[in-house]
């Protein structure tokens, strides 16, 4: 990770060091939404460095201290200071952007270099900029219209990662009067991405994502998103600019599931199949042509590195896949680049190996050879009791959903077709160490189908064939949401599934 410098400018009194730094235009994530808590947003002071506040004395070692680094969204910033940023650098992040659909007769072409979208023998109006908003990641396509070809994707960094990892805190942030930069952030980072495309200002864009991000991208305010009865204010296929913004179902299923339904056919299929979105939110659907049903967790950002005292995102150097033998870990990072940190499929395989070597038991309590200090994956990489427990919650919370949809649906294991994977991290998780930590049904193993970004295939669906869009409306109105939180079932089944299953 290369060092890198920077002084406050004059004007930055009164805010935090995050703050200050934002509005230099340097970003820097802020997962827990600057409330101190996550430890993350580390940097150094090189010389002069304020009082550690209370957040620093509970999340930096005294080394950490004295060395003068303390958390940027505590620090009151100062012109002149100068600072040390030392958090990953995810300019680097492996953001997902393939997908396998069965209805899709094109595949996916490997994200170029900028600016060869306008293929020879295409005129720019005949591209349609195909456009997923992830919470964490954006990708977009340039799809040729009509015959749904894939000419260029090209990804980043959904630089709203600033104000919180999750919903939640851009919720709050834009409830607390900054909807504002959080619309330009996000309009940003779409401008920045059509121009590496080679695409004009006037495109047409189709945007699936969340209801969250497409709220943002709209300014529309988000204060009735968080509160009961969370209603959105508008979650229904319509135009906003030179963008079509794709159905949502509710607040906290939104578009990006909805384009899954319909890439991966569920809503035309004769057998009842799951798609299941393994982000934060932990989204997920049921059904067929006949019915449909959806819910959404709160699974958390453990599997995406999130809460994790050594996690980071899918950068280079990111411990991806571990196994243990005789105590000894032994490690792939991404890149093939010294450990520095571990992503979401290194959490969840290396909570597996601890599994099956007996350094965890079935409660999740960690060995007490490993108890105080943690696991140790990789130099300077561990894994720590507190880790496991967030890795307990968010499979918990996924399993508890699935299962919970699978009885208000009316039928069992048996008589599910399908169970699509959505999503980066579903498309590489090792499926016999998820189904080992009890993340998905043993009894699904042989029907789980990674099926990457359905999200982005179902905007390249539409941009395909405009007859999609109706599909998608229509999906979404006849679906039918299940609200976990008042299922005296998910409660049962959350408190279950926290136990991991037995090893064999």
């Amino acid at each position: 990770m290369e060092d890198k410098w920077i002084e406050l400018e004059a004007g930055c009194e009164g805010r935090s060091v995050m703050e200050a730094l934002q509005a230099q235009g340097v970003y820097m994530a802020g997962n827990c939404g600057s409330n101190g808590t996550c430890g993350k947003c580390r940097v150094r002071f090189l010389s002069a460095a304020p009082a550690p506040s209370a957040a620093d004395r509970k999340l930096l070692s005294a080394d950490a201290i004295d060395r003068g680094e303390r958390l940027a969204c505590k620090a009151q910033a100062a012109a002149g200071m100068r600072i040390e940023m030392i958090t990953p650098d995810e300019s680097a992040m492996k953001v997902e952007s393939s997908f396998s659909m069965p209805s899709l007769p094109t595949e996916n072409l490997p994200e170029k270099e900028a600016g060869s979208a306008g293929a020879e023998g295409t005129s720019a109006g005949q591209i349609v900029a195909a456009v997923d908003i992830g919470t964490t990641t954006i990708a977009m396509s340039a799809v040729e219209a009509g015959t749904g070809r894939i000419l260029q994707t090209v990804t980043g960094i959904n630089h709203q990662r600033a104000w919180g990892a999750d919903v939640i805190s851009r919720m709050e942030a834009s409830n607390q009067g900054k909807g504002e930069e959080l619309q330009q952030s996000i309009l940003s980072d779409l401008d920045e991405l059509r121009k590496k495309l080679g695409l004009p200002a006037e495109v047409k864009m189709l945007i699936s994502g969340n209801t969250t991000m497409e709220h943002l991208l709209q300014g529309l305010p988000c204060r009735t998103l968080g509160v009961a009865p969370y209603t959105p204010v508008d979650i229904s296929l319509h135009e906003y600019e030179n963008m079509t913004i794709l159905p949502g179902i509710s607040t906290f299923v939104g578009a990006d599931i909805v384009s899954g339904i319909v890439a991966c056919g569920m809503d035309e299929s004769e057998e009842i199949c799951i798609l299941v979105d393994l982000g934060t939110n932990g989204e997920m659907a049921i059904g067929n042509r006949d019915r449909i049903l959806s819910a959404s967790t709160a699974a958390g950002p453990a599997f995406e590195g999130g809460n994790i005292s050594c996690g980071i995102p899918g950068i280079p150097g990111a411990v991806c896949s571990v196994e243990i033998k005789d105590g000894k870990a032994k490690v792939q990072t991404i890149g093939g680049s010294p450990a520095s940190g571990i992503c979401g499929t290194g959490v969840l395989e290396v909570v597996y190996e601890l599994l099956k070597e007996e350094l965890i038991d079935e409660t999740g309590l960690l060995d007490d050879d490993y108890f105080d200090d943690g696991f140790p994956v990789a130099e300077g990489v561990v894994f720590t009791g507190k880790d496991v427990r967030e890795v307990q919650l968010a499979k918990s919370a996924v399993r508890a959903g699935m299962e919970v949809l699978i009885e208000a649906y009316g039928t069992d294991y048996d008589h599910i077709g399908k169970l699509y994977l959505a999503g980066g991290f579903g498309q590489k998780i090792n499926l016999e160490k998820a189904v080992g930590i009890g993340l998905l049904p043993e009894e699904l193993l042989d029907r789980m189908y990674p099926v990457g970004n359905s999200s982005l295939a179902g905007a390249v669906m539409a941009a395909r064939d405009p007859e999609t869009l109706e599909r998608m409306a229509e999906t979404a109105l006849r679906s039918e949401e299940t609200a976990l939180a008042e299922s005296p079932l998910f409660s049962d089944l959350y408190m279950d599934h926290m136990f991991f299953p037995e090893q064999e």
